[in-house]
């Protein structure tokens, strides 16, 4: 994912409190990398709804969503 990309979250999405956001399509606003120590980790900030939603876990956007094929 990186910024600018257009994603939908999947319909089947398993998450606390995450259900009001099945099915809904947002923008990837950035990346971001964080380092403490030797841990390394990713998050991302996206528009949903019309509203930024900050640092949510990448791998867990990644895998909760899909790109939308913005050409068809």
């Amino acid at each position: 994912m990186k910024p600018g990309d257009l994603r939908r979250f999947k319909d089947s999405l398993i998450a606390l409190g995450a259900d009001h956001v099945e099915g809904s399509t947002f923008v990837v606003l950035c990346v971001n990398e964080s380092t403490e120590g030797e841990s390394r980790w990713w998050a991302v900030d996206i528009l949903l709804d019309g509203k930024r939603e900050e640092g949510l876990g990448y791998f867990w956007v990644e895998d909760s969503s899909e790109a939308v094929n913005e050409a068809g």
